[in-house]
């Protein structure tokens, strides 16, 4: 397997989300936040130290004062176990790792084996994601997951009650994470392919999940529109509150209405009904 990359950034607070979000569109694939500011890995064969540098020197921090450490695949999952801390949503939903112990009782709990793919439940999109589906019904919906990362948002609405739940996603990873994650949940009625959305033809959806990043939202809205029932849901994520108005605007030429908005941290979570 291949080796990773591991920066170590140190940064203001008010930076950290901000540079992971470039980071995280630049092929880097994990991150792990400490008190300094944050761990971020990425295979070797992906890093480009341009683009890295770039990144840096925007929010003037030296890319020559970042450690870099070289580590095998197997210490990266250790990694990602001794950093991994079970996510809590009020008593409602707890998303944990298979070897995290808990105690108290919540309405869902979701089990995700944390690896290097994005869903564990930590960053914010995924938070205000599964709280916008807390809100929704998705009892008999036929629902797609698209940019599924570990499944974490298909495996919920399926413990929500839905039919059916079609996944995909573009990493290589997803299709063995995802797997084993619905094993570990007992969730047997989510179906996955690799691809992008080019790969859906022929079928329709009551509720399309969309945790991604603005611009591949703005360039898949016409798509999806095609892929809808009538007055079905589409919950996305994966974008600042800045973005927002743009996002509603392109939304809205493609039939979709906007609903409602959730916001932490600047992140942001909208949900749109299709006329």
């Amino acid at each position: 397997m291949e080796s990773y990359y591991e920066f170590q950034i140190d940064c203001d607070e008010s930076l950290k989300d901000l540079i992971i979000a470039e980071l995280a569109e630049e092929d880097f694939e994990g991150f792990v936040e400490n008190e300094k500011g944050f761990s971020a890995f990425i295979p070797q064969s992906h890093f480009e130290q341009e683009i890295f540098d770039k990144i840096l020197n925007h929010y003037s921090i030296n890319p020559a004062s970042i450690p870099q450490n070289t580590i095998e695949q197997q210490n990266w999952n250790a990694q990602w176990e001794a950093s991994y801390t079970p996510i809590t949503i009020g008593k409602n939903i707890i998303v944990k790792a298979p070897f995290h112990v808990i105690d108290e009782h919540f309405d869902y709990e979701l089990i995700i084996q944390p690896k290097n793919t994005f869903g564990t439940g930590h960053h914010e999109t995924t938070q205000l994601m599964l709280e916008m589906m807390l809100k929704s019904d998705f009892n008999e919906k036929n629902v797609f997951d698209y940019g599924c990362g570990t499944g974490v948002l298909g495996i919920f609405a399926s413990k929500l009650g839905a039919s059916s739940i079609y996944a995909i996603d573009i990493d290589e990873w997803s299709a063995e994470n995802i797997n084993e994650n619905c094993s570990l949940n007992s969730v047997r009625n989510v179906s996955f392919e690799k691809g992008d959305l080019g790969i859906v033809t022929d079928k329709k959806f009551d509720i399309i999940l969309a945790n991604i990043n603005k611009n591949i939202l703005l360039e898949s809205f016409s798509k999806l529109a095609t892929l809808m029932n009538k007055n079905s849901l589409l919950l996305i994520s994966g974008f600042y509150e800045s973005d927002l108005k743009d996002l509603k605007l392109d939304a809205e030429k493609n039939q979709f209405i906007f609903e409602q908005n959730l916001i932490k941290n600047e992140w942001c979570a909208a949900l749109f009904k299709h006329k």
